[in-house]
């Protein structure tokens, strides 16, 4: 009996150790970093495809016990990083430090290798406590990394180099995304070029000003949660190419009483097409007018998404923010305009209007889809009388629909 489960665990094994190269490969992304490279005592067939495999996951948050933890956790992904028999192209690190990254020099090594062994997706999420002053400095061998097209940084600290390869930085990226990364000034005042870069995001970063760049692929452009005011000259150099954007109302600055001025700030947005804008304040005197005047800088926008903010449930609806609200509006058209959606909406003045604007400014206008903030009528009128409303705002496009989705 003991024998023929002996026979028959052998079978088995042998069947999962016969599977196409591509299979096991499809298997070990399934699982953990530490549970693929278990798989390499099955067989040499499965080790020898462990040695090769080129995607690194490494999820790792440190308990109380960093150093013993953070000792563990280098000799794990050096020993990992030493045993590839063939190239890495992805790799991700994420791991949380109450204090100041230990072990840089080990990061810089891992950084090192993985720019020169075919890394073409990264992702290094090294998260301190907020507290933190210093950051891990991203290394100029993955700024001048040929191979790379996906970089993902978050909590690090972002530096110039001086001696960048021909102007060019991340010569291969067409992704890069930021999140919590502290940008430094260019020392060398030169402008230098990210040749490929079509997706550029910014997520809760300090000092964008100072990442000053050229980019004359860029297609799409993101802010959320950065309370930076930026220089019209950053937008000059980007404004004219891109083709989407997604951003924070917060952005026009209305929140800290210093609004920007939309005409002087932003140039002629040439080939953006998408917009979404988040967190749209509409009980905002300052607000609404400032994005009336931003949507009328973007001739081609042919799409365009509304998530209303929730700073309204602090307030009433009050009307006397529409006074003088024909001024706001210049006689241009949104002429490409086709799709609207607004989320989260009440039904107060400001929301109403923009509606109303919309309707008569877009004579390509197809449907404006608006999707009610459920359990909330602070102030707002009821679903019905809204529609009625909204049916009898004049419209320039006859094939103009208006939907309205309760939650």
């Amino acid at each position: 009996m003991a024998s023929h489960r002996r026979l028959r665990s052998k079978t088995a094994s042998n069947r999962i150790s016969q599977l196409p190269e591509d299979v096991k490969h499809r298997i070990l992304e399934c699982l953990t970093t530490r549970e693929a490279a278990r798989t390499a005592l099955l067989s040499t067939q499965w080790r020898d495809v462990w040695l090769r495999h080129d995607q690194l996951v490494f999820d790792w948050r440190l308990g109380e016990d960093v150093d013993e933890e953070c000792s563990i956790l280098v000799e794990m992904i050096t020993g990992v990083l030493l045993l590839r028999s063939g190239p890495v192209k992805k790799f991700t690190l994420q791991t949380f430090f109450e204090e100041s990254t230990p072990y840089k020099s080990d990061l810089d090594l891992w950084c090192l290798f993985l720019s020169r062994n075919g890394i073409q997706n990264l992702q290094l999420f090294i998260e301190h406590n907020e507290d933190v002053a210093e950051k891990y400095t991203l290394p100029f061998c993955l700024i001048a990394c040929p191979t790379i097209k996906n970089l993902e940084l978050d909590y690090v600290d972002f530096c110039f180099p001086v001696n960048a390869r021909l102007g060019n930085i991340f010569p291969g990226v067409t992704s890069l995304i930021f999140t919590n990364v502290r940008f430094m000034p260019n020392a060398t005042g030169i402008l230098l070029k990210i040749p490929n870069l079509e997706e550029l995001v910014f997520h809760e970063c300090e000092d964008i000003d100072n990442f000053v760049v050229s980019a004359p692929k860029l297609k799409s452009l993101t802010f959320t949660n950065c309370s930076t005011i930026i220089e019209s000259k950053w937008f000059e150099l980007h404004f004219p190419v891109i083709k989407t954007l997604h951003f924070s109302a917060s952005w026009f600055g209305c929140e800290r009483d210093n609004e920007i001025n939309v005409q002087e700030r932003f140039p002629i947005a040439v080939n953006l097409e998408v917009i979404e804008l988040h967190d749209l304040c509409f009980v905002c005197p300052k607000c609404l007018p400032l994005v009336i005047q931003f949507l009328q800088k973007c001739p081609k926008l042919s799409q365009l998404e509304i998530e209303i903010g929730n700073e309204w449930l602090l307030r009433m609806d009050d009307p006397s923010i529409l006074e003088n609200s024909d001024s706001w509006f210049k006689d241009q058209d949104l002429c490409e305009l086709k799709t609207v959606k607004i989320k989260a909406f009440t039904g107060l003045s400001g929301e109403m209007l923009l509606i109303k604007k919309i309707l008569s400014k877009s004579p390509a206008l197809e449907e404006v889809v608006i999707k009610e903030l459920s359990n909330y009528r602070i102030g707002g009128p009821e679903p019905l009388k809204m529609t009625r409303e909204m049916i009898r705002f004049p419209r320039a496009s006859p094939k103009a629909q208006v939907i309205f989705l309760n939650n």
